[in-house]
């Protein structure tokens, strides 16, 4: 799937049924509606008036499409993201590629080619957002690539928001600034969700296009760029070519945007200028645009930021010795909320989980983190909630973490500039192993299996023979309800019950509270029950 062109994508996601067609020509101003209101599925709106691209959105923008991407399970996505990233197989240099069938240099760079949008009512401008900003550092050389947003300023100039010291082009930027020079880069424009996973890990002393190959299972072909030496992936739909002014510094005005919080997030930062050097792109390319924001953030593109961070959560559980099942992050909580399943060895496991969730990821998410016994299904809400009410104690399940990293974005930082931090917290609703509890009041209700098919050759019994034969299978052995219904299958129901109310036999023996036999007809014989 990563290696495919644009348009076999698109196919791709069609047969998948995660595509919407608009065949029907809409104008740019249209578009946030038109892709809004379809937020669990990709939309591709064939055309444009004024304009000769296609815009496809909510290509990545839920679990299904992640889950076929990597070609797993929906529920081991994260597993899957911790054995994929730490793979590296190095890339091909190929000669040309189909991303060079249309080549604009000079005068002829002109972004307003493309169907530029407002995205929502009170961003600073148009912008180019599904991009990926490759460049190379100046000293190691090594590619890095990631995902950054370009606000329209000119027909060839864009601002680049690269506020977060933990990300590497702004790391790669501020060497340029040192060294005096401006720092080439490439804008990928769109691309396979899978590309994009891979663009979300990066690792010191990596090149990220041997991260790539390792998401893609075999060598990344790239190509070189036109006006510099970078090398961007042969498959690219569209790239601007081009330098971010890092010797003027971080000085323009950027923003604001409608961010993947669900708000505008970060006040008038301060960012670059990125000026278009050169413009290549396929024949009848399709100009991606990643959905963020809107009235449903949660559904958006912006839930790779979930995956990235589910995998760096799942790879440091498991290197720390948790026995981690599953981590999950809920689309409404916009990366800000976390939750992981484990199996308990020890009474401190938990607590150890929740610090390693609200810690480890460079992306600084999430602020909230839930831990969930193995019997805990962390996909299902009503499942989850029910963990939260009935194994959650506030008073000493609470793990609060003052000062910690959070975005700039976060509107109860104290500053939208870095370093931004506050309280991080975690809640354990895990079944406690220490503490005197009644562990068995915990278990959790179960629906009883049908018993199957009548065992040949039942004979059936009068109500004094199933009286009497019942009497005898309790006194052998301590026995529950099922077991007795499964020992006399086939027996008329009534019959069964009839015989059963005849017989007295209960004691409290945990977990299951089998019946034992008795004098009196449901009489609690403490003498009986174990203790």
């Amino acid at each position: 799937m990563s290696r495919k062109s644009m348009s076999d994508f698109v196919s791709e996601l069609e047969k998948l049924g995660q595509l919407v067609r608009i065949a029907e020509e809409k104008r740019a101003d249209e578009l946030p509606s038109l892709i809004d209101a379809v937020h669990d599925k990709a939309v591709l709106v064939e055309k444009i008036k004024d304009h000769d691209f296609p815009v496809l959105a909510g290509a990545y923008s839920n679990r299904t499409q992640y889950a076929h991407a990597l070609g797993c399970d929906p529920r081991a996505v994260s597993a899957k993201l911790g054995e994929l990233a730490h793979r590296r197989i190095p890339p091909v240099v190929v000669d040309t590629a189909p991303c060079k069938d249309v080549i604009r240099k000079g005068d002829d760079v002109d972004l307003t080619r493309f169907p530029l949008f407002l995205h929502h009512p009170h961003d600073g401008h148009a912008y180019i957002q599904d991009v990926n900003v490759v460049s190379r550092h100046p000293d190691s050389g090594l590619i890095n690539w990631g995902m950054y947003r370009l606000m329209y300023r000119s027909k060839n100039e864009t601002n680049v928001d690269m506020r977060n010291d933990s990300h590497n082009s702004r790391v790669n930027a501020k060497r340029y600034q040192e060294l005096g020079r401006d720092m080439p880069a490439a804008m990928v424009v769109g691309g396979p969700t899978l590309d994009k996973i891979a663009s979300m890990f990066s690792f010191p002393g990596v090149d990220d296009w041997d991260v790539l190959g390792g998401f893609r299972g075999e060598p990344a072909e790239v190509v070189k760029c036109e006006t510099n030496d970078l090398t961007v992936p042969a498959n690219a739909e569209i790239v601007l070519e081009g330098r971010i002014i890092t010797t003027e510094g971080w000085i323009y005005d950027e923003g604001p945007y409608g961010e993947f919080t669900g708000t505008y997030g970060g006040g008038l930062p301060s960012n670059c200028r990125f000026i278009v050097d050169c413009i290549t792109h396929r024949k009848g390319a399709i100009f991606q645009h990643a959905t963020i924001g809107g009235l449903k953030p949660g559904l958006t593109d912006m839930q790779i930021f979930n995956l990235a961070v589910e995998g760096d959560i799942h790879s440091a559980l498991k290197a720390a010795g948790i026995h981690v099942l599953d981590v999950f992050m809920p689309p409404g909580g916009c990366t800000n909320i976390a939750y992981a399943r484990i199996k308990t060895r020890g009474g401190g496991d938990a607590k150890q989980t929740l610090a390693i969730m609200l810690s480890c990821s460079r992306q600084w998410f999430p602020k909230l983190a839930y831990v969930f016994d193995e019997d805990v299904d962390i996909f299902d809400d009503d499942r989850v909630k029910w963990a939260m009410a009935w194994r959650y104690d506030p008073h000493k399940d609470t793990l609060i973490i003052p000062e910690l990293n959070v975005l700039p974005l976060d509107p109860l930082g104290r500053t939208d500039k870095p370093p931004v931090f506050m309280s991080k917290v975690g809640f354990d609703c895990t079944i406690p192993l220490v503490g005197g509890y009644d562990l068995e009041s915990f278990r959790a209700c179960a629906i009883t299996e049908p018993l199957g098919a009548i065992p040949a050759g039942v004979t059936a019994l009068s109500e004094e023979q199933l009286t009497e034969r019942m009497a005898d299978f309790i006194r052998s052995a301590p026995r529950t309800w099922l077991e007795i219904l499964k020992e006399f299958h086939g027996q008329p129901n009534p019959l069964l019950y009839r015989a059963f109310s005849k017989l007295g036999r209960i004691a409290d023996r945990r977990p299951q509270y089998p019946y034992a036999f008795a004098e009196t007809c449901f009489v609690y014989e403490k003498s009986k029950d174990g203790k």
